[in-house]
């Protein structure tokens, strides 16, 4: 995976944190636990794309 997908997928990760922090400022759970679901979605495809490249 190159360095350019990596930061891509870094950006929607930190977007959808930010999302989710701001509806929990705003004390809207269920939109905070959605926006959280999608960051830890994205970020296990990566850990899951990264270790099928560089298995230990």
């Amino acid at each position: 995976m190159s360095y350019q997908e990596i930061k891509h997928l870094r950006r929607q990760i930190e977007k959808r944190l930010n999302r989710a922090m701001h509806h929990l400022r705003a004390d809207h759970s269920a939109a905070a636990y959605f926006e959280f679901q999608h960051a830890f979605e994205i970020l296990a495809e990566l850990i899951v794309t990264l270790d099928k490249e560089n298995p230990l």
